[in-house]
């Protein structure tokens, strides 16, 4: 049997809607992750980079979902610094966004992403998402044990 890990998920989602959209998504699939919100890549960074500064007493995310386009730092720029830190190198980054252009998901990918999703249209496909997210990321997924 697989061990039930209850690690955060964080989400890096600019745009409200789409941030309110999600946290129902997950809702509505019964996630039981904790799901954090941040609003570009520089936060997502600086909540990470708290993480490794408080070893003993936090936990690194299961898994990170990554818009491309936000101000500050988008994307791309984020998962630059992120992969360059050997702390945070190995958290799986699935990118969740409205680009369908081959360019942006090959990017992603040379950048260390593990997985591209394009937003759905339809909020049910968003939760089977999350359902897919939270089992394969969350549930399934090994990762090294951090020092």
């Amino acid at each position: 049997m697989v061990e039930m890990r209850r690690k955060p998920i964080l989400a890096a989602e600019d745009d409200p809607v789409d941030r309110e959209l999600i946290g129902q998504a997950f809702k509505r699939a019964a996630v039981e992750s904790p799901l954090v919100m941040v609003v570009d890549g520089q936060e997502a960074l600086d909540y990470l980079t708290a993480q490794v500064k408080d070893r003993g007493t936090s936990q690194f995310p299961a898994v990170i979902l990554l818009d491309l386009a936000m101000p500050r730092m988008n994307g791309f720029e984020f998962l630059r610094r992120m992969k360059a830190l050997p702390d945070l190198a190995t958290i799986p980054v699935v990118v969740l966004t409205t680009s369908e252009f081959n360019g942006d998901i090959s990017q992603s990918y040379a950048l260390g992403a593990n997985s591209c999703i394009t937003k759905p249209g339809d909020f049910e496909q968003l939760v089977e998402i999350a359902r897919a997210v939270d089992l394969y990321w969350c549930r399934l997924n090994r990762l090294p044990e951090r020092r």
